[in-house]
């Protein structure tokens, strides 16, 4: 018999009792022992950051300590509820579908008043889309994959504008992106897109991708053979989920084909990887972005919020 999955307090190790200031200093503890630059894996800095976006909202702890049986005599986990998480035991009950959850309206965190002054100004917080993508040189233009990234952003840019924003209000796409890296390799991050919704940011990179099948393994992304650079995302999503522990930060390298067709180029998975499983990076073409990124944010607690603080922390990035 396998082993009940752990309960979202357990993966904070952590009791049902813990307080507002435990949970979030559990949260950082555990996210920074996890962290794939200290040993970690992706799965597992997940789940914990998973863990921490129910327990660290009022509504969505409410329910999942409901779900648990707490104050019904029940042992936790008893209670009737849907199919849950392999990994944490846990399914939202009753949550909407991802089409409803992302048409909310907008709630803007933290909320203004009169008497309390925005965060942002009101036309910047309202706002879907900041910033546009560098246009390379020309000499930068022939160089190696510069012309093919900047053909590429424009077209995730549009591709979201078209398909996705207009049913996501609190969706917020800021383009251009400069910022210093704080993984071991430092410097600095050219950044094409992060996608903030609610407690989650999509950090997205984009090309204009040669015809054929590419081959994802996780880890690599290669064309016949050959790697295929994804641009340091993976430090980009590590320096963003630093600075911004309170989302839960992912990654997708977006490939477009060259003759328009939304689901070319064919990207491969290994049988051993499910395409929805959680991770750091992920590979989609536009075609199986948009549906990628609806799971993503709809699945995360307070899809319709505009972290105010946030997007300003992403909108200072831009300066150049």
């Amino acid at each position: 018999m396998s082993p009940s999955p752990k309960t979202l307090y357990e993966v904070l190790g952590l009791t049902p009792s813990a307080t507002t200031d435990q949970i979030k200093t559990a949260y950082r503890k555990a996210a920074r022992a996890t962290h794939p630059d200290h040993g970690g894996s992706a799965e597992t800095f997940h789940v914990i950051a998973e863990a921490y976006e129910v327990l660290s909202n009022p509504e969505q702890k409410a329910a999942y300590d409901l779900s648990l049986g707490r104050g019904s005599g029940g042992r936790p986990g008893a209670a009737s509820k849907p199919a849950s998480s392999a990994r944490t035991g846990y399914t939202r009950g009753g949550s909407p579908s991802p089409d409803e959850a992302l048409a909310k309206t907008p709630r803007f965190v933290p909320d203004f008043s009169p008497g309390s002054p925005p965060v942002l100004p009101l036309a910047l917080a309202g706002q879907q889309v900041h910033g546009s993508p560098r246009r390379p040189g020309f000499m930068a233009r022939l160089g190696s994959g510069a012309g093919a990234r900047y053909d590429g952003e424009v077209l995730t840019i549009r591709l979201l504008e078209r398909t996705l924003l207009p049913d996501y209000p609190a969706g917020r796409l800021v383009n251009g992106l400069h910022l210093p890296d704080r993984s071991p390799r430092g410097g600095n991050l050219n950044v094409g897109h992060v996608l903030l919704g609610g407690y989650r940011m999509a950090v997205l990179e984009s090309q204009v991708a040669s015809p054929g099948n590419y081959s994802w393994d996780g880890r690599h992304l290669r064309y016949r053979g050959k790697e295929v650079s994804s641009n340091r995302l993976p430090d980009a999503v590590r320096t963003l989920q630093d600075r911004f522990p309170e989302c839960n930060v992912s990654g997708w390298v977006v490939l477009h084909s060259p003759n328009g067709n939304p689901f070319e180029p064919v990207i491969d998975y290994p049988p051993s990887l499910s395409r929805s499983a959680p991770a750091m990076v992920h590979v989609a073409n536009a075609g199986t972005l948009q549906r990628e990124l609806k799971r993503f944010f709809s699945e995360g607690p307070q899809a319709n919020a505009v972290q105010l603080p946030v997007l300003g922390g992403l909108l200072d990035a831009t300066v150049r």
